[in-house]
């Protein structure tokens, strides 16, 4: 026991520094943490949301600019930079499937924001999923704030990213590291795709349109990967595939595009549509569903049929 506990001081001695808390332009708090000199952040989609810009806030209290660069939504993965020249302290990158059920993990995180009289609380727990998992699963308790913050071996190296709270504190998904590894490339230079507005983190009274988008280069507008049955968009009528390129009149040319624009509306509100299918442009009228409902509905599509 004093082994496990020396080394869980070792890894918050190393990792403390390069943790840091992470401000939407709105307001709404998570966590991240640098992984390169230069000051490259990883965090969790959701944190990130649709801004381009978050204020980054050291453990120390200092604030920085950081520029939001690639998201895969569904996977819960984005990347910030950190704006300013300097070598900022960071951690290395670990091996999460590598991983076995039963190992120890230490999360770091700002829980409910920075706190400059505290420094980012430590959490250990050992992991309920193997690494090789859609998502890890630990036991280590987090709470609103931590996501987006980094979870690691006991070696000090990491190899996870918070990401959604289970219903229970003590039961909490985490982006594996080999997620960001292998979308590093795509993430490094902005692009940003997946399932939006699906995450179970996110506020259930929301506005959400139930497809998967992304970014494709050349292409001026969001391309449908993929749709949800039943949801506003499969009842628009959009389908794998179109490219949406104007909603309620105003021109939409990314996935970051279409982000701020769903912060503009409230579920129920119906907002007109231009569409691209094929190279033909038609009208499309969607009505925004609520996220906690389409959540719902798809747990229970989810549960065996009898």
């Amino acid at each position: 026991m004093a082994n496990l506990q020396k080394q869980i001081q070792q890894v918050a001695q190393s990792a403390t520094a390069a943790t840091v808390a992470l401000v939407s332009d709105g307001g709404e708090t998570g966590s991240g943490v640098i992984v390169s000199p230069q000051g490259l952040i990883l965090t969790a989609a959701h944190v990130v949301g649709g801004d381009e810009m978050m204020r980054v806030v050291f453990s120390d209290g200092r604030v920085m600019k950081g520029r939001v660069l690639g998201a895969n939504f569904t996977r819960d993965a984005a990347m910030v930079q950190i704006l300013g020249e300097d070598t900022y302290p960071h951690v290395e990158l670990g091996e999460s499937d590598a991983l076995h059920v039963g190992d120890f993990v230490v999360a770091l995180g700002h829980s409910k924001g920075f706190d400059p009289e505290r420094r980012a609380p430590i959490r250990m727990g050992r992991l309920c999923t193997d690494g090789k998992q859609r998502f890890l699963i630990s036991e280590c308790t987090l709470i609103g704030g931590d996501s987006g913050g980094p979870l690691f071996d006991l070696s000090g190296k990491l190899v996870g990213i918070h990401s959604s709270i289970g219903p229970m504190l003590k039961i909490n998904n985490h982006v594996p590291v080999s997620v960001f590894r292998h979308d590093w490339e795509k993430l490094l230079s902005g692009r940003q795709w997946g399932q939006l507005g699906l995450h179970p983190m996110a506020d259930p009274d929301s506005p959400v349109l139930g497809f998967a988008m992304m970014d494709v280069m050349g292409v001026d507008g969001v391309v449908v990967e993929d749709v949800v049955v039943d949801s506003p968009a499969d009842e628009a009528g959009i389908r794998p595939g179109d490219v949406i390129t104007y909603m309620d009149s105003r021109g939409l040319r990314s996935v970051r595009d279409m982000l701020r624009e769903l912060g503009r509306h409230r579920p129920g509100e119906t907002v007109p549509l231009v569409v691209l299918r094929k190279g033909t442009a038609y009208k499309a009228d969607l009505t925004f569903g609520r996220r906690g409902d389409l959540m719902s509905g798809l747990k229970q599509m989810e549960q065996p049929q009898g």
